[in-house]
């Protein structure tokens, strides 16, 4: 909050409003001599070492690895890690420095005003959210007592004047509505919701920013009014565990109805390392599982709801950019039961550590031995210099863990195994495929018939198919047959176990198309197959209808349906996210998905280069050489106008000579061919549902799915690359592909104008593409077949059926449809190929 000097006659810092000569970038955090005792400076040879005292108070200061005593930089550490120790680098003028302790009193007398200014707007903060959502309990009383909804009377009155309207409290101790900028002026008391806050929380994790708040909060409300929970997460480092001993017996003496208690997942983290495997800066699950999930657990109120509660916490803006971007109170941001309000935002580092000196509070003895931040004893995002210090303050802890990312590496096939891990190679890689694991699951097909085939579940299919919507099953001959209720609508659905050793099952529910209920499906069976019951999805149910330990249940009386056990995380499930599910279709060799450097095939340079075939890449074309030429030659490359030499083909000729005046024929026939050769195309052709909504995210959800080998980066450019392609050309809104209903969603709908010589063509591809002269008119509009007419435009049957018959009775005929008497073949010329066939059917024009 406040910029920062050195005080050079204290050994200590200054607060200052204002930037002045010297102020600080970062913010400086105290040294004690614990530090420099782990760092050997009273060790050094040849006359370097230093003297100072084994004191309570600080002796200098550290800005991230530089020293600074009484303002003047004296040494710098570099190069710490898991393995290695820092190596100290002394100024010149730091040889036997002989060190005298910071003057923290008359430090803390310099900057008294300072302080009490930020202290006294976070009491005020604390003590205004604790009277807003406190009263809150009193406005939800006083509704029910009058009958009166508060909140429904200020909507109704907004929507009447047009005009932002709120909730206030009067005098009298009544509640009244006003507009809101009404209120603000007479400085009325504002509440934004009548929703009831079951519990106030002060969360503290050993760490200095939470000590902090907690002595703020006892100062402020009432100690009786809120509670302290500690999250033991099975990495907490030993200090932190004694320091919370020693909090408790501190703050019983001075508020003996200060309620505390700590909170523990039922299975040991390192059990979890084996089930989900290592967090990683991609997944760091162990947040969830270790710590929120048990915490908030254990705030069920009676008939197992989850509580609502607002918490008290330290997160502070300067920590990270992402933190900088925080509202000082968030409604659902990690759990949507929760509030989190935020005293000490603003404040800097330096700031809390003053705190701490003047209010002579404990100090966690790991901030002693040099630590910046106090959190796990092993973390994805910990600092290669906190590292350091874990490893050799409490390497007995640490070992165990050491030994799985050791034993992970050499599975792995990593070659050097110290390097990969003190150069933090594990956190940017989960090894959740390293787990072996019996538990399988494949989705077969999407649409029209969803299809999932499991292998081993880890618990029953069905067991979170109530979350969807309510469901009823009868037995069948060797199967299950249930119906499933979803938004007014009834799907059908069977379940047909195999035989064998293992559980395998097969899951199929009947013509759906619904893009979000696919979605959900997809969830529900990954926790079915996934589940180990982490408690992570159960904190999400508001009613208290879900419960997942010791096993899966599922109250159908409190079940609203309202998805948010679902919903809470990528695929529903923590454990199904982390784990790399490998199939047969993902083994095969995987095109580079990502080539045609972020730019579509757009209309305007296809013209060009079909009108000018011959000289085109000669010519003053205007593209970028760098960007839009490679990416026009790729694109020309897959649509089979261009050969590897950049020479046109024999279709790119005969395309040439059609642009003219069959400008939608020859954009009919790229299509068909990109969805051939590009992986992109092709897989939007094969897995985008047809009359289902779908956003770009959700496009990069599904590939990932099923190519979890491939970057999220290279993802996102991939389905940039088609969505272009398809804006740009006449693909998307001509052919009805590629449809926006609002700025981020679109939908894929059936094309029926396609030209009946595309469809010639694209029949004979896909003979082509498959080594087939006969195929069957049903074969087409099977889910799993592999490419063709309907993939490509999602025909339909009947307009489809019309073009085959036109073509069967055309002059020079090319195929033979036999579509009468329940016949449905189609047979193709065995002196024709996809571009001959093509050239019959147009020698008129060509």
């Amino acid at each position: 909050m406040f910029k920062i000097t050195w005080d050079k006659e204290t050994g200590g810092v200054r607060l200052s409003s204002k930037i002045v000569e010297g102020t600080l970038g970062v913010s400086p955090r105290p040294v004690f001599f614990e530090e420099l005792d782990l760092l050997g400076l009273n060790r050094l040879p040849d006359g370097k070492a230093w003297e100072y005292p084994h004191c309570k108070d600080p002796l200098l200061w550290a800005c991230n690895k530089q020293y600074y005593y009484h303002g003047d930089l004296v040494f710098e550490a570099k190069g710490a890690n898991i393995y290695d120790s820092a190596k100290v680098e002394l100024s010149p003028n730091a040889y036997g420095l002989v060190l005298e302790p910071v003057n923290v009193a008359e430090m803390l007398e310099r900057n008294k005003d300072e302080m009490f200014l930020i202290e006294s707007e976070a009491l005020e903060f604390i003590r205004d959210t604790y009277v807003r959502y406190s009263s809150n309990k009193r406005l939800a009383q006083v509704a029910k007592t009058n009958r009166l909804d508060y909140e429904a009377l200020a909507e109704k009155a907004e929507k009447q004047s047009k005009t932002k309207m709120a909730i206030v409290k009067e005098d009298c101790d009544s509640f009244d509505i006003m507009p809101l900028d009404v209120a603000n002026e007479q400085g009325k008391s504002t509440y934004a919701t009548t929703q009831k806050i079951d519990c106030f929380l002060a969360s503290f994790s050993g760490g200095k920013d939470s000590q902090v708040v907690l002595d703020l909060c006892t100062r402020a409300i009432p100690s009786q009014s809120f509670e302290v929970i500690y999250s033991d997460t099975g990495y907490e480092l030993p200090p932190s565990l004694d320091l919370y001993k020693e909090i408790q017996d501190y703050y019983h003496q001075k508020f003996p109805d200060l309620k505390f208690s700590t909170t523990k997942n039922h299975e040991s983290v390192l059990n979890y390392w084996d089930k989900i495997g290592t967090p990683s800066d991609k997944h760091r699950w162990c947040c969830s599982v270790m710590k929120t999930a048990p915490l908030y657990r254990s705030l069920k109120l009676e008939g197992n709801k989850q509580a609502r509660v607002l918490t008290f916490d330290g997160v502070k803006a300067e920590e990270s950019t992402r933190r900088a971007g925080y509202n000082r109170i968030g409604k659902g941001v990690k759990h949507d039961t929760v509030i989190n309000a935020r005293p000490i935002l603003e404040w800097n580092a330096t700031e809390i550590f003053i705190y701490l000196f003047k209010h002579s509070l404990h100090i966690n003895p790991a901030y002693r031995m040099g630590m910046t931040r106090v959190g796990c004893l092993i973390c994805p995002y910990s600092s290669e210099w906190n590292e350091m210090i874990v490893s050799k303050s409490f390497k007995h802890n640490l070992s165990p863990f050491i030994n799985k990312l050791e034993a992970n590496a050499k599975k792995g096939g990593i070659k050097d195994i110290n390097d990969y891990i003190k150069d933090g190679g594990w956190k940017r890689r989960a090894s959740g495929n390293l787990i072996e694991h019996k538990s399988f699951i494949e989705f077969k097909s999407i649409t029209p018939d969803f299809k999932a085939e499991f292998t081993n579940p880890s618990i029953p299919i069905l067991a979170y198919l109530f979350t969807i919507g309510p469901y009823s099953t009868t037995q069948g001959n060797h199967c299950v047959n249930g119906e499933l209720k979803y938004k007014k609508e009834i799907y059908k659905f069977q379940i047909v176990e195999k035989g064998g050793k293992q559980h395998e099952y097969t899951f199929t529910m009947f013509n759906i198309a619904d893009a979000v209920l696919i979605g959900l499906l997809k969830r529900v069976f990954y926790k079915a197959t996934y589940c180990i019951s982490c408690e992570a999805c159960e904190v999400e149910c508001p009613t208290g209808a879900l419960s997942v330990y010791p096993s899966v249940t599922i109250d159908r009386k409190k079940c609203i349906h309202c998805h948010k056990c679902l919903t809470f995380h990528d695929k529903g499930c923590i454990v199904a996210n982390s784990l790399t599910i490998t199939t047969n279709y993902m083994m095969n060799k995987q095109q580079n998905i990502d080539r045609y450097k972020n730019f579509g095939l757009k209309t305007e340079w296809l013209e060009m280069y079909l009108l000018d075939l011959d000289n085109f890449w000669e010519s003053g074309h205007g593209l970028n050489p760098t960007y839009q030429v490679p990416s026009l030659k790729n694109w020309l490359k897959d649509a089979d106008i261009i050969d590897e030499k950049c020479k046109a083909t024999e279709l790119g000729k005969v395309l040439a000579s059609l642009y003219t005046n069959r400008p939608d024929l020859v954009w009919q026939i790229v299509w068909i061919n990109l969805t051939s050769k590009s992986f992109i195309a092709s897989w939007y052709s094969k897995y985008v549902e047809v009359n289902s909504s779908f956003t770009t995210k959700l496009l990069e959800e599904r590939i990932m799915e099923q190519y979890p080998t491939y970057k999220a980066k290279t993802v996102h450019n991939a389905v940039y690359q088609v969505q272009r392609l398809l804006k740009e050309s006449p693909i998307g809104t001509s052919f009805e592909q590629f449809m926006p209903i609002d700025k981020q969603t679109f939908i894929r709908r059936s094309f029926n104008n396609v030209d009946v010589e595309a469809i010639a063509y694209s029949i004979y591809k896909y003979g082509e593409d498959h080594k087939v002269r006969s195929l069957r008119l049903s074969r087409m509009y099977e889910p799993t077949v592999d490419g063709g007419i309907v993939k490509e435009f999602a025909i339909e049957k009947s307009a489809l059926e019309l073009a085959l018959r036109t073509l069967n009775s055309a002059k020079d005929r090319i195929l033979i449809a036999e579509l009468n008497l329940g016949l449905d073949n189609i047979t193709l010329r065995e002196d024709l190929d996809s571009v001959s066939a093509l050239k019959v059917l147009l020698k008129d024009v060509l």
